[in-house]
């Protein structure tokens, strides 16, 4: 039988190896979106997380307001083409519009 000192140690393990180990989060979490892009050399296929907390750049417009941008370069495996993703946002991070170079967008 273990002692009371052998089982706590035992359970400070068991909760720090299901930390370290266990399963991740299904679910992205809700401030992002996912963007699939195209190479245009290619065809390489690319599924991006984008988390809108902190890969948007702010812009402080003339008028006062606060918009949002999205510059991103995507590389491939196999391919030098280099993808530059481009996505303006409103104030509320909503996608306002959007530009690819080199690639294009996939909606799915």
């Amino acid at each position: 039988m273990l002692a009371a000192d052998e089982m706590g140690e035992r359970n400070v393990l068991k909760n720090l190896v299901g930390k370290l180990f266990g399963k991740a989060k299904a679910d992205p979490p809700s401030d992002g979106f996912f963007l699939k892009v195209r190479c245009s050399e290619c065809g390489e296929r690319f599924n991006l997380y984008i988390n809108k907390s902190y890969e948007l750049m702010q812009n402080f417009e003339s008028d006062g307001q606060v918009t949002y941008a999205l510059k991103k370069m995507v590389y491939g495996v196999g391919c030098s083409n280099r993808i530059h993703v481009s996505m303006k946002f409103d104030g509320q991070k909503n996608p306002v519009s959007k530009e690819i170079e080199n690639g294009e967008y996939i909606d799915e």
